[in-house]
């Protein structure tokens, strides 16, 4: 299926906004764990919540990234922001490896999901900002 104005679809993307979105992603990332880490210390929030905090976390800052980069793209935003979510889960993960000896594989494909979806959505939200 070509596209409507007959451009393949690697003329479409846009390096430059993909890394500036992971940028982004990874810098709120970043501000949204440290606020969640002062929640935590200063409340009675019991370990039950951090699994919900550590999925928002990454969800929220791919779905923001993601929505800069299709911003910056103004085109195939679903792409774009899939791209930074797949990027920003990958880091994640490589980073948790290195500083952790093991690395808790049961949540990896959830978080592998909750990722890519929620950079795609921003992608095409930030497309509609554009």
């Amino acid at each position: 299926m070509s596209l409507v104005n007959g451009d393949n679809i690697i003329s479409g993307f846009k390096p430059n906004a993909i890394i500036q979105g992971i940028v982004i992603t990874l810098v709120l990332s970043l501000v949204f764990s440290i606020a969640a880490g002062l929640i935590y210390h200063f409340s009675s929030l019991t370990e039950f919540a951090l699994p919900w905090f550590a999925v928002g976390v990454l969800a929220v800052s791919s779905f923001i990234g993601s929505a800069g980069a299709g911003r910056n793209a103004g085109t195939m935003g679903i792409y774009h922001g899939a791209i930074v979510g797949l990027a920003f889960f990958l880091i994640v993960c490589l980073v948790g490896s290195l500083i952790l000896t093991s690395l808790a594989a049961t949540g990896i494909v959830y978080k592998f999901i909750v990722t890519t979806t929620s950079g795609a959505l921003g992608g095409m939200v930030g497309v509609g900002m554009s």
